[in-house]
């Protein structure tokens, strides 16, 4: 009868046989086999397929993120030939008004050597002073935005007021929308920077980035500040509390940079 059967069947047939009997064998002899040795073979043996896998896969990511920084430049490099219009529009607009042109930052870069305050920061030690030009009243940014001014300068260092001072505060306006405001920090009940003296007529929306004012004679214009997280009414119910969440991270700073200008006049915001 077995010599009937068609010869893919027989091998079949024999196939099956040797994976039961080795299957029967593994059962009775598998608690005797030196495991770790044949770990150590399988590793060996399907290392090279491993290395194999983690290539492909990495090559496949780097791919894939290649795709998306191409178009990131991209989309950065339509922005910034939007943004170079609209500057030379800005430029010339503001020349035809004969109102002075937007003058570009120099920035002095410090290390922060502590910062100071419980639980809050209220004030920075930075390693920069009068030899490295730093002067009383300048202010103080990283790359996300304002950090506060100079309230103290020594030779090597100095000290910042930290927005989250309480006795501080920035003229301030909404981007885009020309509402003014003044910025301050009040740690009671919570701690928060609150946007003040915001009439209701002016309307601020959720998400808004508040700016540096050009009505304050301390800071330059257009430093990002905040983002408007949340909108209230202020203690007496005459005009608006907007509580902004910060622009910088003022609990996690390594370096600042320090914006030089001119000494501010005695109580400008």
């Amino acid at each position: 009868m077995a010599g009937a059967l068609p010869p893919a069947e027989r091998r079949g047939g024999v196939i099956l046989a040797v994976y039961v009997a080795l299957s029967l064998l593994l059962l009775v002899v598998g608690d005797h086999l030196p495991q770790t040795a044949l770990r150590g073979i399988g590793a060996a043996l399907f290392a090279p397929l491993d290395r194999v896998v983690l290539g492909i896969d990495r090559l496949a990511g780097a791919w894939r993120e290649n795709q998306q920084l191409h178009l990131r430049v991209t989309t950065l490099e339509l922005e910034n030939v939007r943004l170079r219009s609209l500057e030379a529009e800005n430029r010339a607009l503001r020349e035809q008004l004969q109102l002075p042109g937007y003058r570009g930052l120099a920035l002095q870069p410090a290390e922060v050597l502590a910062l100071t305050g419980e639980p809050y920061p209220a004030s920075a030690t930075i390693s920069a002073g009068t030899r490295q030009g730093v002067h009383l009243g300048d202010a103080v940014v990283t790359s996300d935005g304002l950090v506060g001014r100079i309230g103290e300068v020594y030779g090597g260092f100095a000290r910042v007021v930290l927005l989250t001072d309480p006795n501080a505060s920035v003229a301030c306006e909404v981007e885009s929308t020309a509402v003014l405001g003044m910025l301050r920090f009040t740690p009671a009940p919570r701690p928060r920077l609150v946007l003040t003296l915001v009439p209701f007529a002016d309307t601020v929306r959720v998400g808004q980035s508040v700016l540096t004012s050009d009505l304050s004679r301390r800071y330059p214009r257009w430093i990002p500040v905040g983002r408007v997280v949340r909108l209230g009414v202020a203690e007496g119910g005459l005009t608006q509390e907007i509580e902004l969440e910060p622009a910088a991270r003022l609990t996690r700073m390594r370096y600042v940079f320090i914006v030089p200008g001119p000494p501010a006049a005695p109580g400008a915001p």
